[in-house]
């Protein structure tokens, strides 16, 4: 199928744009940053324009059959809105124009669910430093998730847990609101969306996606998913 992803040129959605080419659908890659090179030497439709712009997003859905959303922001202290202002002209241009699957990322963390295997440095000192640091962050996701499951879209909201990137072959599996694990690798990530698109079993449900059989350090991915982004961007 065509498949349009949003936040396509991230370091999620670069994983995803190649293995949805290599699962064989069509890609429309929007990003803001289309000369970046990190989609190159695929065949892959390159726009730029930005997720929560309707004029671009028009053009990147023009014949889509799906639509995949990756965008996605450093923590900040200062309120954030991309999510929620995403999904908000996505949903509505969906709506009007089709098409209608969708698949968003979203967090684990909005889960109230815990792994009960989880180390009690892991539950009292590492969630709550990454609940502290992302609030801002994570309130937009809450907003994001309410605006699409308010939709009569065939919509799935993907919740990782602390993504990661793994060198080492990984495994992931999937499963409804909650899954045991600690992280979730960005790959596999990729993979459970692919995959989600040939599957109706988690069409409008939260599904968590983890993987299974390794992790690396948390306080490394803190820094490099939360902080290490943000002091580049200043």
């Amino acid at each position: 199928m065509l498949v349009t992803v949003l936040g396509a040129n991230g370091p999620t959605g670069r994983l995803l744009s190649k293995q949805l080419v290599y699962a064989g659908h069509q890609v429309r890659a929007l990003t803001r940053h289309p000369d970046d090179g990190g989609l190159s030497g695929l065949d892959i439709t390159v726009i730029s324009g930005d997720a929560t712009r309707e004029a671009d997003l028009r053009r990147a859905f023009k014949g889509a059959e799906a639509v995949v959303s990756v965008v996605g922001t450093p923590y900040s202290k200062e309120p954030i809105s991309l999510y929620s202002e995403s999904a908000r002209a996505v949903t509505s241009l969906m709506t009007e124009q089709g098409p209608r699957r969708l698949v968003v990322t979203s967090s684990a963390v909005l889960s109230s669910w815990q792994d009960p295997a989880m180390g009690w440095v892991e539950r009292n000192v590492m969630l709550r430093l990454l609940g502290s640091m992302g609030r801002t962050l994570y309130d937009d996701m809450r907003r994001m998730e309410e605006i699409v499951s308010a939709t009569d879209l065939d919509w799935t909201i993907m919740r990782p847990l602390g993504l990661a990137d793994m060198d080492a072959t990984t495994q992931w599996a999937v499963a409804e609101d909650h899954i045991a694990g600690k992280q979730t690798a960005r790959r596999d990530l990729a993979a459970a969306i692919v995959d989600q698109l040939g599957r109706t079993d988690y069409v409008r449900k939260t599904a968590a996606v983890a993987t299974t059989n390794q992790s690396v350090s948390i306080p490394v991915t803190i820094w490099r998913e939360g902080i290490r982004p943000k002091l580049r961007r200043s």
